[in-house]
Parts: C-alpha cells; structure tokens; sequence
C-alpha cells in the first residue's frame, strides 16, 4: 500500500507506537537503575530485570509499541513512518520528570522542540515516494551485522566511560540497532501472511531476533547507567535516521530532490542533530535515580 490514505494511517500506527515506548522508556529505565552490578555492562541484564514487576509492565509497552510500530511499517514507507517515532521522546522526558518530581526546564523543552521540528521538517520536504515492501535477506543481513559491529563498539568505548557518557554511547549503539531492527519488522510484516508457518524458515525472522535482542540489551545498559536525558535522545535520533537510510538504500524508497528542497532536508537533520546534543548536554549532568531511593519509592511486598 503507497497511497496517501495508506501513509496517513501508518504515521497513526507510528505515533501509538512512539507513545507506548515513551511509557516503557520511562517504567523501563528506573528498573534499570536500581539494579546493581560490579560490571560496566552486564550482558544478562535482561534476565536479572524480568524479575522485577516495574519493568515487566515495561516490557509489556514495548510489546505493544512494537505491534503497534510493525503495523505502522507494513503499511508505510520507512521515509515516512520513522520520522514519527521520536514524538515519543518529549512526552518520555516529561514523565521521567513528572516521575521524578520536577519540571522540564526551558532549554529541555526548546532542543527537544527543536530535536521534533527537524525531523517534521524533514519529513515534509522530503515527500518520500516509491519503494519495496521488503528486502532481500543478503542485504538485510549485512546490515544486521553492521548493528551488532556497531553494537560492539559501543560497548568497548563505554567500558571507560563515566556514567552519563556511557548512556550517550550506549544509546548510539542502541538507535543505530533499533533502526536495523525497523527495517527487518517491514520484511517480516509483510512476509508473515503470505508465508504463515513457512516465515519460521526465513532467516529474516532471526536476523530480526537477534538484533531486537541485542538492542534491548544495550538500551537497558544505557537506562542503567544514566537518566533518560543522557540515555534516550541519541537513540530516538539515530532509529529513523538509520532506519531512514536504510529505506533509501536497501527499499529503495525515494526523496524528492533539487537543490533548495535538499538544502531544506539537510538544515532539518542540522537542526535535529543540534536538539540532541542541546538535550543531551544540558541535563546530562543529572544521573539516574540511585537503587536506594528507587527502593525506597517503591511500594512494598505484601508480607507472605
């Protein structure tokens, strides 16, 4: 489906998606910080947090943002749906605060204004046309392995990181894995009802395994090390600019072109790039809650 109706629909699959993670990122992320471990990164994250009933509730989010989200990248295009899901990072920093007890400043609200008015613009001007509803499993692969090498490199330059600039780093390789697993959930979307069980033969479905799996490892090791401030921006940018690219190259979708339109698409990803640094370094300073007074707000265990 490439119709305007079409795009319309997913860009409101797209929004119900981005707001469900905004929820998870938020319940997901003081989980996340009050577990406590002698590692930098704990490859077993997941594991200790699904004991934890804040976070399953979390992930229980994330579910349905991501059924919301394949349904948005069954019907649109990359170019079109991707752009959408950073609406989630303003309503996630304005609960983590409201969580939090405090307000957003004025320079939070103006980059992180400025993170969404970038990728709208870019959106508009951009007109995305054309495109595949899916990929080859070749190219998909390789790009599945640029996420996990890019995964990896994340993880050995936080090992010497502090806090708020292992969450930053960490979100990259996040963002960058996100995007990857956007662009497999198209494939997978639209080969799941002419394939049905024969999907399960499809190496598409686990290369979108993998990646998802690696991703949640990372961003969890992100919301454990800093606030959402320092821990979300750089991931909400980097899944549609890395899932947008990859709609260009590997779904072949198309842009419209000429020198002001493209001069107009590119101070729009300027501008987005500027609210992410904006937002990144003017609360990264404020670490995430510590396990005690995450503890301590927590509601207690009915005595057995």
């Amino acid at each position: 489906m490439t119709g305007v109706p079409e795009q319309i629909l997913a860009m409101g699959f797209a929004l119900a998606g981005a707001l469900s993670y905004a929820v998870a990122s938020v319940t997901q992320q003081r989980s996340a910080a009050a577990v406590t471990s002698g590692r930098t990164f704990d490859a077993i994250l997941v594991v200790r947090l699904l004991r934890e009933r804040l976070w399953l509730l979390g992930l229980i989010a994330v579910i349905a943002g991501f059924l919301l989200q394949a349904v948005a990248l069954d019907l649109g295009r990359l170019l079109v749906v991707e752009p959408v899901f950073p609406l989630g990072l303003l309503l996630a920093l304005v609960l983590a605060a409201r969580a939090d007890g405090r307000r957003l400043r004025l320079p939070e609200w103006a980059t992180a204004i400025a993170t969404l008015a970038g990728l709208a613009v870019f959106l508009i001007a951009a007109e995305p046309s054309g495109g595949s509803q899916t990929a080859p499993a070749t190219s998909l692969s390789i790009t599945a392995a640029g996420a996990l090498a890019v995964a990896g490199l994340c993880w050995l330059v936080s090992r010497k990181s502090p806090g708020p600039r292992r969450a930053l780093v960490l979100s990259i390789g996040g963002g960058v894995g996100a995007g990857v697993t956007d662009a497999l959930t198209k494939s997978v979307a639209a080969l799941a009802g002419p394939l049905r069980f024969a999907l399960f033969g499809d190496v598409r479905l686990y290369l979108l395994a993998a990646c998802g799996l690696a991703t949640l490892t990372v961003q969890q090791n992100a919301y454990r090390a800093a606030g959402l401030a320092a821990s979300l921006p750089a991931f909400v940018v980097l899944e549609p600019v890395t899932g947008s690219l990859l709609g260009l190259f590997v779904y072949h979708e198309g842009v419209g072109d000429g020198p002001l339109r493209i001069a107009i698409e590119a101070l729009a990803v300027l501008t987005a790039l500027w609210g992410i640094a904006g937002l990144s370094n003017s609360v990264s300073a404020q670490p995430a809650l510590p396990a005690a007074a995450l503890a301590a707000a927590a509601p207690a265990e009915p005595a057995a």
